[in-house]
Parts: structure tokens; sequence; C-alpha cells
């Protein structure tokens, strides 16, 4: 017979836009590219402006391509792939979200196991979390790059092996994330508690869940997330 579980013993965090927001990262990625820029073609144009402006605008796509045909700057397919090589290897200039450390510390004080699981390139994930400073609070780290890129969400693969690093049943485990598309479907269904933090500034907090893949709880402070997590 399965478990059965009457209270939360570990919580597992997403990072990006959950324990900080993506937006920094990515305006402090555009000032590296633009600053890497300007240092090869010895011009000071306003490139991290303008990609700024653009990724407001929801222009995201293919960025750097559009960087290079707007300025007329020629650059190889080569010279492309740095920029993105500079974007995802710079080390950020982000901070944790407010009420993040005073979450993390009360959980532990609380005797709960807490994990990290997130998507994402390497060593761009790594960096990310070296820039916030918050490894210490983690009994585990999963980034599923390091398992395989088939590993990324909604997969359950990383579900399930941060599951057994924690050391925990699937009913005893709370997954806090923010994109429905795909953060919520694979803990939804090993029985996980999920919860998706809202906050102002997320990138990817409206879009639209799949079928069985919506939060069980919706969060918008540190505070209202603490008392969900005790209770259960």
């Amino acid at each position: 017979m399965p478990p059965r579980c009457r209270k939360i013993q570990a919580v597992v965090f997403d990072l990006d836009d959950t324990l900080f927001l993506e937006r920094y990262y990515v305006k402090s990625g555009f000032e590296a590219v633009a600053t890497y820029l300007r240092n090869m073609i010895g011009e000071k144009k306003p490139f991290e402006r303008w990609m700024w402006r653009r990724f407001l605008a929801g222009k995201s796509e293919k960025m750097f391509d559009s960087l290079n045909e707007h300025f007329s700057l020629n650059l190889s397919k080569d010279q492309i792939a740095k920029l993105i090589a500079v974007y995802r290897q710079h080390n950020p200039k982000i901070k944790p979200c407010r009420g993040v450390k005073n979450l993390l510390t009360n959980l532990k004080q609380r005797g709960k196991k807490l994990g990290l699981l997130s998507d994402g390139f390497l060593p761009a994930q790594q960096l990310k979390l070296r820039a916030i400073n918050l490894e210490r609070f983690f009994d585990t780290i999963l980034f599923t790059e390091e398992i395989s890129r088939t590993a990324w969400k909604p997969s359950p693969v990383g579900f399930e092996r941060i599951k057994e690093e924690l050391d925990v049943p699937h009913c005893a485990c709370a997954y806090v994330a923010d994109n429905p598309a795909k953060d919520f479907l694979a803990p939804n269904k090993l029985g996980w508690l999920t919860i998706q933090w809202r906050r102002r500034g997320q990138i990817h907090a409206d879009n639209p869940p799949p079928k069985g893949g919506k939060p069980k709880q919706i969060v918008h402070t540190s505070k209202e997330l603490l008392k969900i997590l005790l209770a259960n």
C-alpha cells in the first residue's frame, strides 16, 4: 500500500521567477552582451536599451539575430553563438525576492527538508543560484539539465529523483513554482502538493496550464505560503 501522509515533510522550490525575478536576470544578461559587443566593435551603441525594450514588448525570440539586423552589425553565426554564450555564462546581478530568505529560514527551523528543482542551461542555472546566495538552505539541489534535456519539466524524472534524494514519500512533498504551463503537471500526477507563488513582474505566471496541470494552491506572499506549508 502507498504511504499515507499527514504532513508535508519536504518543500521543493523552482528557481527562476520563484526565488528571484527572472526579468532582472534577463536585464543583467543584456548588459553583459552589450558590454561584450561594445568592446568587440569599438562603438558605443544603446544595445541593452534596445534589447530591454524589445523584451518588455514581448519580442524575445531570436533576440541577438534581431539585434544584429537592427544595428547592421554583420555578425556571423559563430559570433551570434558567442553572444548567447556570454548571456548564459555571465555572473548575474540578481537578488532573492522579498521574503524568500525568511521563508526558507522558517521552514528549516520547523524541520522541513528543502530542495531545489529547476530546468535550464548549465552553467547559467548554477550561476543564478550562486548569485542569490541561497545554496546553504537546501538539503538537495537538482538541475534537470544534469540528467538530460528530456528530464526538463513537465517530465516527472526530476521529481522522482529529488524525492529519492530527500527520502520522503511523494505525498509528503510540496512543489513551489511559477509557470502553470509546465511546472505542476508532473507533481500533481505524483500526488505532491503544488503551489503557484505569484508576484508582480513574473514572465510566465499567466501561461495556461495543460489538462491536469493547475496548481492546487495559489499564493501571493511568503506569509501565505508558510501558512499553507505548515498547515499541511
